[in-house]
C-alpha cells in the first residue's frame, strides 16, 4: 500500500485524537486525562506487539525514546492547555507549522531535504495560516501576525509545532531501530509514567476517582494508537517532512469537527485557510 494512504488515515486519526481530548478536557483534569489516554495507548500497542511477535532493538532506540518521550511531555502540556481554552479550528492549524521547522530539523538530524517545490508548499502552508487568522474587520495586514501573539492557546500549538519537528525525527528513529509498533509502545508508556507522576502531584484526587472513565480513555488511547501505527509505517517508506506534510491534513478535518461538533465559529474563513494550507501540503507530496 502506498504511504500517502497511511499518511492520510493518520490524519484523519489525528483529528479525531485532538477532537476527542478538547471533548473530555470539559470533564476530566488535563493531567489525569494524558496519564489515562497514553497508558491506555500503550497497553493496546503492546499487546498488539506481543501478538504480533516484538522486534529486534537496535542501537539508537533507548537514547531516541528518552528524546522524543521529554520533548513530547512538554508539546502534551502545552497542546492540553492550549486545546481547554481555544476553539479547536484556531489552535490545530497552527500546528501545520511542523513541515517548515522539519526542513531544517530533518536535514540536521537525519539528513532529509525536501525539493524547491517543497518549499513552496511550505510556504502555501504559511500562507493558510495567515488567511486563518485573518477577519473582515481587520484592516491591517499586521493585525494576524499579532493574533498569533496575543492568543496564548495559538503560540502553545505554535510551540508545539515546533517541538513536533524534533520529536518527529526522534519517533523515525524508534521505529527504524524497532518496528512500527513497538516504537510507539514504548513511547507512549514513557508518556503515561511522566503524567501519572504529574497527576500525583497536581491532581492526586481526580486520580484516584479516574476509574469512572476508563472508557473514554481506552476510546482516545485506541485512535491515539490508530495514528500512531498509519504514521510509523509511513515513515518506513517516505522522509519526515513529506510524511508530516500530509499528516497535516488533519487541519481540514479538525475544521469540520470545530463546526459541527463545537459549535465553533468562523468555520468558512477558518476552512479557507486550512484549505490554503492543504494545497501547500499537497505540493510537497507531489513533488
Amino acid at each position: 500500500m502506498a504511504w500517502f494512504i497511511f499518511a492520510i488515515l493518520g490524519a484523519f486519526f489525528d483529528a479525531s485524537y485532538y477532537a476527542l481530548i478538547k471533548k473530555n478536557l470539559q470533564n476530566i483534569n488535563q493531567y489525569v486525562l494524558s496519564a489515562g489516554v497514553f497508558v491506555t495507548s500503550s497497553i493496546v500497542l503492546f499487546t498488539i506487539s506481543f501478538l504480533k511477535g516484538l522486534p529486534e532493538i537496535g542501537p539508537r532506540f533507548y537514547s531516541s525514546v528518552f528524546v522524543t518521550g521529554v520533548v513530547n511531555v512538554v508539546a502534551a502540556l502545552l497542546y492540553f492547555k492550549a486545546l481547554k481554552t481555544t476553539d479547536l479550528s484556531l489552535a490545530i492549524p497552527m500546528i501545520s507549522f511542523t513541515p517548515a521547522f522539519l526542513v531544517l530539523t530533518s536535514f540536521f538530524l537525519l539528513g532529509e531535504l525536501p525539493t524547491m517545490l517543497g518549499i513552496i508548499g511550505i510556504l502555501l502552508i504559511v500562507i493558510g495560516s495567515y488567511v486563518l487568522n485573518t477577519t473582515k474587520d481587520r484592516a491591517r495586514l499586521s493585525e494576524p501576525i499579532k493574533s498569533i501573539i496575543a492568543n496564548r492557546g495559538t503560540l502553545y500549538m505554535l510551540i508545539v509545532a515546533f517541538l513536533f519537528s524534533i520529536s518527529s525525527n526522534y519517533d523515525k528513529l524508534v521505529v527504524l531501530n524497532s518496528d512500527a509498533i513497538f516504537s510507539s509502545a514504548t513511547v507512549l508508556l514513557f508518556l503515561g509514567v511522566c503524567f501519572l507522576i504529574i497527576s500525583m502531584a497536581k491532581a492526586r484526587n481526580e486520580l484516584i476517582n479516574s476509574k469512572k472513565y476508563t472508557g473514554r480513555f481506552l476510546l482516545v488511547g485506541t485512535v491515539l494508537s490508530l495514528v500512531a501505527i498509519t504514521i510509523n509505517i509511513a515513515f518506513t517508506m517516505q522522509i519526515v517532512p513529506y510524511v508530516i506534510s500530509l499528516k497535516r491534513l488533519s487541519i481540514l478535518f479538525s475544521v469540520m469537527y470545530g463546526g459541527y461538533w463545537f459549535k465553533e465559529t468562523n468555520i468558512f474563513r477558518r476552512a479557507l485557510g486550512a484549505i490554503i494550507m492543504l494545497a501547500g501540503a499537497i505540493l510537497i507530496i507531489l513533488f
